[in-house]
Order: C-alpha cells, then sequence, then structure tokens
C-alpha cells in the first residue's frame, strides 16, 4: 500500500512560485501528489506529482455524474467546499493509498514523514482540520462520511447547490462543515494544527494557530502568536524557524508553510538552491552557509512589505468610494 495522496484540483494559472512549491513536494518521497488543471505551463514536475489535464467544464461533468444531481460549481473557487468529497470524486484514483489528503498551492511542504506517522495514518479517520491542509484514512466508509446528516440535515447536497462559498472543508465561520461532521459520526479526529500559518491581515510574519472553537481565540478558534523577530527558511527539506532567546538560538521545525493572499516574488537563482529564506514577501538566497546566534542578527529578515494596506486598508478605500458615487 502506498502512503498518501494530496488531490489538487486548480484552474487558472499557477503562481509565481509553483516551481518552490514542487521542489518542496519533490523531498516528501512517501507522499504522492495529483495535479488535475489547465495550466499547461511546463514544469519540472517531481516523480511523485502526477499531472492531468484537464478543462473545469469536463470537471463539473464528472463531478455531477459522481454525484447524481446539478450542483453549483460554477467557479473554480467553489472547488474548496468539495475538498472533503475528494476521496469519493476520485475513488479510482486513490486505491492503493492508505489515506488520501488535499492542500493548498499557496504552500511549501516541510517534511511531512517527519510529522505524519504511519501510527497517525492507522489510528485516526482524519488529520487537521484546516482547508490548506487535511488528510484522510482512505476506506469506502470514510470516504462517504461527508454524505451523513448533520443536525438532521444532509448538509453535503445543501453546500453543493450552493454556489456561493460555504467554508464546508476547514473549521472556520460556524459548526457547518466536514469536522463536525466526523465528530458527530463518533470518528477520531487528530486537531493539532503543526502548520506554519501566517496571519493575512499584517505586513510581518505572525503565526495564527488553530487552537478549538471552545479555547480562547478570535472567535473562530485561530490565536495569534506574538511577534517575534524570527528567520524562515526551507532547508533541504525542512520548514524552519530560528529566533534568539536567552540569547540562545532556537530553531523550531514545521510540516508546512502557508502564505495565504501573499504576493510573493521570486529571486531567480532560489529555484536550483537547496536552502533559502521566505520574508514576508519574497524568496530570497540566504546571505550565510550556517544560521548561529553571533550571525543571526546580521541575516536580514524584513523587508518593505504591503500586506496590511492591500488587505485591510485598500478595500475600505474603495468600498468609500463606491458608497460616493
Amino acid at each position: 500500500m502506498r502512503k498518501c495522496c494530496f488531490v489538487i484540483p486548480y484552474f487558472g494559472r499557477f503562481n509565481n512560485y509553483f516551481p518552490l512549491f514542487l521542489k518542496s513536494c519533490g523531498y516528501n518521497k512517501d507522499f504522492n501528489w495529483l495535479i488535475i488543471t489547465d495550466d499547461r505551463t511546463e514544469y519540472s514536475y517531481p516523480e511523485n506529482v502526477r499531472v492531468v489535464y484537464t478543462t473545469f467544464s469536463r470537471l463539473r461533468e464528472l463531478v455531477d455524474e459522481k454525484f447524481g444531481f446539478h450542483t453549483a460549481l460554477e467557479r473554480p473557487y467553489k472547488l474548496c467546499d468539495l475538498k472533503p468529497m475528494y476521496g469519493f470524486i476520485f475513488e479510482e484514483e486513490l486505491r492503493g493509498y492508505v489515506a488520501w489528503g488535499h492542500c493548498d498551492l499557496d504552500t511549501i511542504m516541510g517534511d511531512l514523514g517527519s510529522f505524519i506517522t504511519d501510527e497517525m495514518l492507522s489510528g485516526y479517520d482524519k488529520l487537521f482540520c484546516l482547508g490548506h491542509m487535511t488528510i484522510y484514512r482512505n476506506t469506502e466508509e470514510n470516504n462517504r462520511v461527508f454524505m451523513s446528516d448533520y443536525k438532521g440535515v444532509p448538509l453535503f447536497k445543501t453546500v453543493l447547490q450552493n454556489p456561493k462559498n460555504s467554508w464546508f472543508d476547514e473549521e472556520y465561520l460556524d459548526d457547518n462543515n466536514i469536522n463536525r461532521i466526523f465528530h458527530a459520526q463518533g470518528k477520531r479526529v487528530y486537531e493539532k494544527d503543526l502548520s506554519l500559518n501566517f496571519n493575512i491581515k499584517y505586513s510581518r510574519f505572525i503565526r495564527t494557530v488553530f487552537v478549538g472553537r471552545q479555547a480562547e481565540n478570535d472567535g473562530h478558534g485561530y490565536r495569534d502568536e506574538k511577534f517575534r523577530p524570527a528567520l524562515y527558511l526551507w532547508e533541504h527539506g525542512q520548514v524552519c524557524r530560528f529566533y534568539m532567546k536567552h540569547h540562545k538560538l532556537v530553531g523550531e521545525d514545521f510540516m508546512y508553510l502557508h502564505l495565504q493572499k501573499r504576493s510573493m516574488r521570486v529571486d531567480r537563482s532560489v529555484c536550483g538552491r537547496e536552502v533559502f529564506k521566505i520574508v514576508p514577501n519574497r524568496f530570497l538566497p540566504l546571505e550565510v552557509d550556517d544560521v548561529t546566534a553571533e550571525n543571526f542578527s546580521k541575516i536580514r529578515k524584513t523587508y518593505f512589505c504591503s500586506q496590511y494596506y492591500k488587505i485591510c486598508i485598500a478595500p475600505k478605500i474603495k468600498s468609500l468610494f463606491k458608497f460616493h458615487r
């Protein structure tokens, strides 16, 4: 049995750091990716990444055929709601895998195998509860849990017949999501957040962590860490964070890094390197051979970034002009 396959239907142009995503996938030999897309740009796909070219309209037909009724899959972004259903939709492609999953393309993979153990894959029905990465045990029963009634309603049909996004794939705005269905069905769910996920509102990198809806947080189940002047690296297949604490260098590894809604520049030389640094709006070569307590302060970690303006200020200005027209 093969370990795990991530399914990613994506339509439109891949982002400019897609080659770095592929590079990070290539280091995870025990994991596979199936990318279904209409972007025929030539990329150097690793052996463990399979690409299937098709159109969005053909995929819509496949989804309608699989469910036996017309679905409101009108825009590619609506695929976010279908992520928990991929084990059913792509059942044939996933045969022979212990598990399957979905992940976003605005990510950089770390060493997945050091976090996702065989014991986790066999001991839980579902790993994680965020849309940017979730993994499911690959059984016929497990792949149909999303069809179970929730609060007396077949929630998946409501989701499929609503053209708007419902956040069905993750814990976020309300209880009407796949995670709650798994809990309601008595399934085993691993919820600890192992990702390096940055709050989209800030120009600086501030990690936001899913801690659960019952905990003290922002109301949606997330808690922001305090800002720390840290260095973020992808290093020989690992996603790392370094910072100083009590005059000592501290290093941490994460399962993957998520760059949601960030515009990133890519230094041309980065794709050929085995180590590169990640700052709030770009990927750059690391200017030292090894990070040490002695040279840490000399490594540049911040650059001008307009993320806060783009996410928080610009929309308000735009709506203000609309109001005065």
